[in-house]
């Protein structure tokens, strides 16, 4: 039941826009199965029963599908086999295709017009395939604005328009805008005190240099790039296959941006990681790193079935979502939409698209195994501190193991004589006597029960038999020990095979020599090279478009993965191509792209409104002023454990709630929906929380509502819903009543302030400014009037106490709070 709540909520909450372009959804999932499942039946040649299900106007002119209403379109009823009508007739469809239809009708039941694909000639002519130029920044009128190229460029666009920008934003407001948007937390009052007391004109940038050194930054920006990955610490369809060792790909991306390790490099070892550099029988080669290895997880954990009866097609399908995921996270290209036929809009042949699979297919990502969700494992480099660890922890988990047995053994005897004794009680016959004591019998069994743990599938000692100690592993890639090339796959289906197509890369995109494939290896190397190399026009461009995106609230593409035919032209074509320019030339820098970007002065800015340039352009595409917006949900979460002082700035390693309470140990092993979270876990940061595969876990239910990226998509820009239910979650939920108390009664603790210090020291905290007096008024009368009614009630409650507590939830749910100006 919870399950279906947490779907009605997410799909109510818009989740299914953020999820997956429409059109894109259509032409990889449904137009395939409609053609290998339907066609034979309902296609061009064959129209039983007058239904044609292969082309938009035959699916029209059938009526079995009634676009946004699944219940009411025969075709979803009759996959359902919910009625007479049962397609297909001989065997249910699998699960997984029944609720692609059913999203695709609740969708719309989108079906795009066809339009051939353009010829590959003509890619040129499409501004993201050009090459790179560094352009000269414009001369502007008012030079005096500008501190940056990057500001004139901006203010060229506006003067074009004849549109001033407004006024600077206030040192509080930049403060925390900055603050925020570096970090995800909100400044202390010792950072605010600082920076208002600093008069000198590198005071912000001092404030930038410190942000992009703090800790914080990474776990801000890393989760960032975690929304363009298929990151979580789950696998499977359907179940929540527990992956162990996931955090350690959380924690290298981490890692990554708070050592600002170039772009080019995080490239290379996300896609080869060590499988570039010799192979195991190359004596030379040297040993690859750990981070290395764990870089490779951007490849492997993702959304795959646990279990495939179809092992063929389980590999197919992997490879296919591994294209589509290098296109869109690092090329800003749909690349899966070329698997069955050339791409419908960009020009990208099918062919192309093979040449890219054939080198999924030669890595290695599934693996035999089933006790890890059946993902590729490489051991780590054994050191002697790993090594002792292990014993030690061995030593531990045997003895465990034989005293959980020992106690099994205790337990099953006794459950065993008591199921005997009321088996033969319940044949006598009944009175009063024999009732009380069959009550009695059933009670001691519960508790044996209780106490073995196999009430319902949760046994203690399967589970402890599946948390033995292991020495360290990555989940990572590795090229097969045989590489092939890819056969092109009749509609996606692995057992229609066509010719063969050499492993490569995509031909539109040429900058010189194309680089040539070792065929002993899968190509991954001279993938990563490809992409990774600073002439690739995509590549920087994608990479600065997205760091924009997250400064700006928009992109200066504002299809932060879609850069082909179907997405939305530049608004500043030349700025785009400086940015990226200016990436290549720092090195690929992160940090010091952000840092120019900060201190740009389009970026400082206030949210004012402006009713001439609103008049002109009230999208505002030209950055006449900053962009208010909502904060996304782990900073909402994070700053309202912040505030509350119950923030746990500890960093790193496992998640997830693996114990005997939460863990269904009847195989294949899986987290139960009502798992529930560590306390060590509980209180640290977001992005240290376990993520989860189809929904979060209920102590992370502000996730479900406020637009967390769908790890089973590569999300470069989410959604940003407004719904009831958002409303209701923050003026209902315990752990935001919880975190107002804990502020309150910190407030109320230090006995130097009065009523106006209170409100002053909570508006500090929380809205990052000083206090008005107008505010100090308002809280004095609430504060009246709340303690006078709960005095009026009689209930054994603190009036005062009850009052700060509700007026520090009105400071958390306000709009002040929770949007970012």
């Amino acid at each position: 039941m919870r399950k279906r709540i947490l779907i009605l909520i997410f799909l109510f909450a818009g989740g299914h826009a953020q999820a997956m372009d429409r059109t894109d959804f259509f032409e990889k999932k449904i137009r395939p199965l409609l053609i290998s499942r339907c066609s034979s039946c309902h296609g061009d040649k064959v129209q039983m029963a007058g239904i044609q299900l292969t082309s938009k106007d035959g699916l029209h002119r059938s009526g079995v599908v009634v676009a946004g209403d699944p219940q009411a379109s025969r075709l979803v009823q009759a996959v359902r086999h919910a009625g007479k009508i049962k397609m297909p007739p001989d065997a249910k469809l699998p699960d997984r295709e029944i609720e692609a239809l059913e999203r695709w009708v609740t969708d719309g039941a989108v079906w795009p017009e066809a339009s051939g694909s353009l010829p590959v000639a003509s890619a040129a002519a499409h501004w993201a395939f050009a090459p790179v130029k560094k352009p000269a920044a414009p001369a502007v009128k008012a030079f005096q604005w500008a501190r940056s190229d990057i500001d004139r460029f901006i203010l060229a666009k506006l003067e074009e328009k004849r549109i001033r920008p407004v006024p600077d934003a206030e040192k509080y407001h930049l403060l925390r805008r900055v603050t925020l948007d570096l970090t995800g937390l909100l400044p202390t009052a010792e950072e605010i005190a600082a920076f208002e007391t600093d008069a000198s004109p590198q005071a912000f940038e001092r404030v930038v240099d410190r942000l992009l050194a703090s800790p914080a930054y990474g776990e801000r920006w890393g989760r960032h790039w975690l929304d363009v990955t298929y990151w979580a610490d789950t696998t499977g369809s359907g179940r929540r296959i527990p992956l162990r060792d996931a955090w350690r790909y959380r924690d290298y991306v981490i890692q990554s941006f708070n050592e600002d390790k170039p772009y080019d490099r995080f490239i290379r070892e996300q896609i080869a990681g060590p499988g570039g550099r010799g192979r195991k029988s190359d004596a030379k080669a040297e040993p690859p790193t750990p981070e290395e290895q764990a870089a490779t997880g951007f490849l492997v954990l993702g959304p795959w079935a646990w279990i495939s009866y179809d092992r063929e097609q389980l590999r197919v399908d992997v490879a296919d979502l591994q294209v589509d995921l290098v296109g869109r996270t690092f090329l800003g290209m749909t690349l899966g939409c070329a698997r069955c036929h050339d791409h419908k809009f960009d020009p990208i042949p099918n062919k192309d698209y093979f040449a890219m699979s054939g080198i999924f297919l030669s890595t290695k990502t599934l693996a035999e195994g089933n006790m890890d969700g059946g993902i590729n494992t490489v051991r780590l480099p054994e050191t002697l501190e790993n090594v002792k660890r292990y014993a030690a922890d061995l030593e531990v988990w045997t003895t465990k193991v034989g005293e959980v047995e020992a106690a099994e053994k205790v337990n099953t005897t006794e459950r065993e004589e008591l199921q005997k004794s009321l088996a033969a009680l319940k044949e006598k016959p009944g009175s009063a006597e024999i009732e009380a004591e069959i009550k009695t019998l059933e009670e001691r069994l519960a508790a044996v029960k209780k106490r073995s743990g196999t009430a319902g599938d949760r046994q203690i000692l399967p589970f402890t038999k599946y948390m033995r100690p292991r020495l360290p592993e990555v989940y990572a890639a590795e090229d097969m020990d045989f590489p092939e090339d890819a056969q092109i796959t009749m509609r996606g289906d692995a057992h229609q095979l066509g010719e063969s197509v050499p492993r490569g890369f995509l031909s539109t995109i040429q900058y010189g020599p194309v680089p040539e494939i070792d065929r002993r290896r899968s190509g991954r190397k001279e993938l990563a090279e490809w992409i990774a190399h600073e002439k690739n026009p995509l590549t920087a461009r994608v990479y600065v478009n997205r760091i924009w995106h997250h400064l700006f609230g928009d992109g200066i593409v504002r299809t932060t993965e879609n850069f082909g035919l179907r997405g939305e032209l530049p608004t500043h074509p030349e700025l785009l191509d400086h940015l990226a320019t200016r990436l290549v030339e720092n090195g690929w820098s992160t940090k010091k792209l952000i840092r120019e970007i900060a201190l740009s002065h389009v970026y400082q800015l206030a949210s004012t409104q402006d009713e001439i340039a609103n008049g002109v352009d009230p999208d505002n595409r030209l950055l006449w002023r900053a962009n208010r917006r909502r904060l996304e949900v782990e900073a909402i979460r994070d700053t309202i454990l912040q505030v509350s002082g119950r923030l746990d700035q500890s960093r790193g390693g496992p998640s997830l709630p693996l114990t005997a309470e939460n863990v269904h140990t009847i195989a294949p092993f899986f987290l139960e929906e009502d798992s529930v979270i560590q306390d060590h876990v509980r209180n640290r940061r977001t992005i240290y929380q376990p993520i989860l595969r189809g929904g979060q876990l209920t102590d992370n239910d502000i996730l479900n509502l406020f637009d967390f990226a769908d790890p089973d998509q590569a999300v470069g820009t989410r959604s940003q819903t407004v719904v009831p239910t958002q409303t209701l979650y923050l003026l209902n939920s315990p752990a935001i009543k919880e975190a107002a108390r804990k502020l309150a009664e910190a407030t109320m603790k230090d006995s130097a302030l009065d009523h106006d210090g209170r409100v002053s020291r909570i508006i500090l905290t929380a809205l990052s400014r000083p206090a008005e007096e107008r505010e100090c008024q308002q809280a004095r009368q609430f504060i009246s009037d709340f303690e006078s009614a709960v005095s009026k009630l009689g209930k054994e409650q603190d009036p005062a106490l009850e009052a700060w507590t509700r007026y520090c939830q009105a400071i958390l749910v306000s709009s002040e709070f929770l949007y970012r100006r």
